[in-house]
């Protein structure tokens, strides 16, 4: 509970900052030195008491009603994403399991049944848990297999330089990722293995810390994304997630290409399908 205070704290105070004072309907004088919009501001604009609003900042308020966290997030001018997280941040620590979940063997023939697309399963703490031959096929020319407890997307991503060398534009990947991260983090305030997995990247990758420290959240939306192979060359893909219904902890992730394509036959070859 106290870690989820601290992170609901640290993310309206980030919102604050980043507010412009006009853009709230304020005017910027010329003393002005706040970044952006002064606690006053913002309590007076939720129409919450300013010490109370400083207390919720400081992670020292339990239990905040829907509608004060509704006005609160009129007056940061929060996005839809960010409302929602605010309200995540607000509500019951998430547990954390007792032990991974199985991939089940329905999820297993999903995942062969979609190459030679790439398909893996993932937590909701970002631990890769299963994968198909396609990803296999990928992941053969890595120098170094990672440790068990390294099998983690967000901990490969900014700890191995194999999957930098994939990413043509890894920045905006690595960016994308922290803040699908964030995203998550109100589901998973005190849980202690999502905790340990921030806490830990926080103290070994600076820009990890320095993405985490931005605050930015973004859903997870179906896109496309550009690999680089030594064997196939430079490839886009299209991606998507399947969530599994009887496990909310477990999404299949599936990058493919359009049939017929070039693409396609490129991946085909990857696994000599």
């Amino acid at each position: 509970m106290e870690a989820r205070r601290r992170e609901l704290g640290d993310f309206l105070r980030s919102r604050r900052n980043r507010l412009a004072p006009q853009d709230a309907g304020f005017t910027a004088g010329p003393r002005r030195r706040t970044p952006g919009l002064r606690r006053e501001e913002v309590a007076a604009a939720a129409d919450v008491s300013l010490t109370w609003y400083t207390w919720l900042e400081q992670g020292r308020v339990n239990g905040v009603s829907r509608q004060v966290l509704d006005s609160l997030a009129r007056a940061l001018r929060l996005s839809d994403a960010e409302h929602r997280h605010l309200l995540e941040l607000a509500g019951d620590p998430a547990a954390e399991p007792a032990a991974p979940a199985a991939v089940t063997r329905e999820i297993r023939d999903l995942l062969r049944m979609v190459e030679p697309n790439l398909g893996h399963v993932v937590t909701r703490c970002f631990d890769l848990v299963a994968w198909n031959a396609p990803v296999d096929a990928l992941f053969r020319d890595m120098p170094r297999p990672p440790a068990a407890e390294d099998l983690n997307v967000v901990w490969l991503m900014f700890h191995n330089p194999w999957m930098r060398d994939r990413f043509p534009e890894w920045e905006a990947e690595a960016r994308r990722l922290t803040a699908l991260v964030r995203n998550e983090a109100g589901r998973q305030a005190g849980n202690p293995r999502f905790q340990r997995l921030v806490d830990r990247l926080n103290a070994t990758s600076p820009e990890f810390r320095a993405f985490w420290a931005a605050h930015d959240i973004t859903p997870f939306t179906p896109s496309e994304r550009r690999f680089r192979h030594p064997a196939l060359g430079e490839i886009t893909l299209r991606f998507m997630k399947i969530n599994v219904e009887n496990d909310p902890d477990q999404s299949v992730l599936v990058h493919y290409a359009p049939p017929g394509s070039a693409t396609a036959a490129a991946l085909a070859r990857l696994t000599g399908a």
